[in-house]
This record gives structure tokens, C-alpha cells and sequence, in this order.
């Protein structure tokens, strides 16, 4: 697993055998981790900056269909020995 992007207290981005996970932050009182598995189409956007990772997030939070059936229960995080890009 390989950490793309990281924001503390927002998102990390991550990549896992060919796969783009966004882990990020919901809610407002109380706070709780999502990952949704990107499609190839939001990753090449984001790889061409077409979009970024805060429009994700926002798209993901204002429409829980927007990533029906790409939802991973528990949310992914990296562990202490994953590469960084940091």
C-alpha cells in the first residue's frame, strides 16, 4: 500500500495493487472515517487535474449514491510500515 496524498484530519489517498482508495473524513458532531474505490475515471482526472480530491469528497458527502457498491467497510488506512510518499 502506498500513500499518494495525505491531508491530517481530511483524506489519504491510497494506492493498493493497482487500486486508488480515498479514505476521508464525514460527518459534523461526530466524525468518522469512509474509503470509496475510485473509477479509472476519477483517477486519470485527478492524475490530469481535471478534478481534485477536495471535489471528490464533496461529491461523495452530498450524494451517498455517488459511491454505491465502491464503499470498503472498515475504512482503509495505511500501517506504520506502508511506503509514504512523505
Amino acid at each position: 500500500m502506498r500513500v499518494l496524498d495525505r491531508e491530517p484530519y481530511s483524506h489519504i489517498l491510497l494506492e493498493s495493487d493497482g487500486e486508488w482508495i480515498l479514505t476521508f473524513l464525514l460527518g459534523r458532531a461526530v466524525m468518522w472515517d469512509v474509503s470509496v474505490r475510485l473509477t479509472d475515471t476519477e483517477v486519470v482526472a485527478l492524475e490530469d487535474g481535471d478534478i481534485s480530491i477536495a471535489d471528490l469528497i464533496e461529491r461523495f458527502s452530498a450524494d451517498g449514491s455517488t459511491d454505491e457498491g465502491r464503499q470498503i467497510t472498515p475504512a482503509v488506512r495505511p500501517g506504520k510500515d506502508d511506503d509514504s510518499r512523505e
